[in-house]
């Protein structure tokens, strides 16, 4: 390769790149004004970790939670599968409930809550199946023995 075809290649990328900031350049790929993120009350800029609190929540959507983590193990063996949405949007739909100030806790609670039911779901299945890990098939029928919240480590 000779120094001009070094040259060339060089004003090519040159153009290739101007051209592309062009389309930037009239805002076209910009959100419209007013546009948020987020969900008001649920910015974390900023916070560290010791900032999340763990607060009370309604009894329903606990259990909504845990729900949501039972048929997780049930229907995907204890993958997030089709579904995987669905936690998040029972947590969006619950917070017109919540103050604005506790909806980052609140969610970070409510998931707290599922992740714990799924450990629970987690364990139970390996104290029934030898050698099972999430994701791998078994035979759900098993899940009918389950009591919701108590754990099988013991």
């Amino acid at each position: 390769m000779t120094i001009n075809d070094i040259a060339r290649m060089m004003a090519s990328r040159d153009r290739y790149q101007h051209r592309g900031l062009e389309q930037f350049a009239n805002h076209s790929n910009t959100p419209p004004a007013g546009h948020k993120y987020y969900e008001d009350g649920m910015d974390i800029t900023g916070m560290k970790a010791s900032d999340f609190k763990t607060i009370p929540v309604s009894k329903e959507m606990e259990q909504k939670m845990k729900d949501i983590a039972f048929n997780q193990m049930k229907n995907y063996y204890g993958m997030t599968g089709e579904g995987s949405g669905e936690m998040a949007e029972a947590i969006k739909s619950y917070y017109p409930q919540i103050p604005k100030g506790d909806r980052i806790h609140a969610a970070r609670t409510l998931d707290k809550i599922h992740r714990a039911e799924a450990n629970r779901l987690n364990d139970f299945v390996r104290s029934r199946v030898s050698g099972w890990e999430p994701g791998k098939p078994f035979d759900t029928s098993i899940l009918d023995e389950y009591k919701q919240g108590i754990d099988m480590k013991a």
